[in-house]
């Protein structure tokens, strides 16, 4: 299946589970609450994308400046910026996911899974011989 064909369908899926939810959940432990954990959530969202930015903008630095790739501070910031956004949006689907994301263990392996451990080599090798690419100028 196809990326537009995956975000057609869950835009379409994701409001229709979302509503049975609030209706599910909302007849158990009631529409005041229900309307209440929303509100509460949103406002937790509305505070990671506001403060946690910036925390990790200042890690993201902090690796920069020591000569070290900052892919983990990364991946979190953005898994992080993902829950903020997903705590916005009001509905208990999208608030269970984020929840979970922020969790560490979870996080932490969706970053394991996208960081590759490979060190960066400016030298590849082809048929055994090593290829070394060089740009040279000729000095006058």
């Amino acid at each position: 299946m196809n990326i537009k064909k995956t975000i057609i369908l869950a835009l379409i899926l994701l409001p229709i589970i979302e509503i049975f939810l609030f209706i599910e959940i909302g007849s158990i432990i009631g529409s005041f609450t229900t309307i209440l954990i929303i509100f509460l959530t949103a406002i937790y969202g509305v505070f990671l994308l506001k403060h946690n930015t910036w925390k990790y903008v200042a890690e993201i630095q902090n690796k920069v400046i020591r000569g070290m790739k900052p892919d983990e501070e990364v991946l979190s910031g953005i898994i992080n910026f993902i829950c903020g956004l997903l705590l916005f949006i009001p509905g208990f689907l999208t608030d269970t996911l984020a929840l979970i994301l922020l969790l560490e263990p979870f996080r932490l392996f969706i970053i394991k899974k996208f960081i590759t451990t490979k060190p960066f080599n400016n030298k590849s090798t082809r048929g055994g011989k090593t290829i070394i690419d060089v740009d040279h100028s000729k000095d006058d």
